[in-house]
């Protein structure tokens, strides 16, 4: 869900995978961390690039690597008719869509016990908290194209900030 592009921006953005992957984990530490997420190896890197090759496999996103001489890396995006629709009033991912559907699929079959949480306010709340994150990385990405350069995510936040208005 975070992949989604952002109403406000270029819909053509490709993402660093590393930065995704990284913004993924940081989504799965922060669900674990609020009782939403039972188990902790959920967000292990070596698991997290093994969803992200199921992903690819499936056609959910699209992957562009580079040449085996470039030093860039892999850059990924959701392919197109996985993409969710965006709330065009609010900016909001929508939780409908053949990707939502998907999420739901799987949480319906590892939804256990009685210490599961589920239902709608953990829903709006993981979807807001992932489409936060997906925000920053299609930002630190679109500053990247247009400057030309590479930040690093505390040069980037300097950057906004320093861009601001001046009263």
């Amino acid at each position: 869900m975070g992949l989604t592009p952002p109403l406000d921006g270029p819909q053509d953005v490709w993402i660093d995978m590393k930065k995704a992957q990284n913004s993924a984990q940081l989504l799965g530490k922060t669900l674990y961390h609020q009782g939403d997420l039972s188990y902790f190896e959920a967000v292990n890197k070596e698991t997290l690039k093994n969803a992200y090759q199921r992903f690819e496999e499936e056609g959910i996103i699209l992957v562009a690597k580079p040449k085996k001489d470039s030093k860039a890396a892999p850059t990924v995006r959701l392919a197109p008719m996985w993409a969710p629709e965006r709330d065009r009033k609010t900016g909001k991912v929508r939780d409908s869509g053949r990707l939502w559907e998907f999420t739901e699929m799987i949480a319906h079959s590892r939804r256990e016990g009685k210490n599961r949480r589920d239902g709608a306010t953990v829903g709006a709340r993981v979807l807001a908290l992932s489409d936060k994150l997906g925000r920053d990385l299609f930002r630190e990405a679109t500053m990247e194209k247009v400057e030309g350069v590479t930040l690093s995510p505390r040069r980037a936040r300097a950057k906004e900030i320093d861009t601001k208005a001046r009263l």
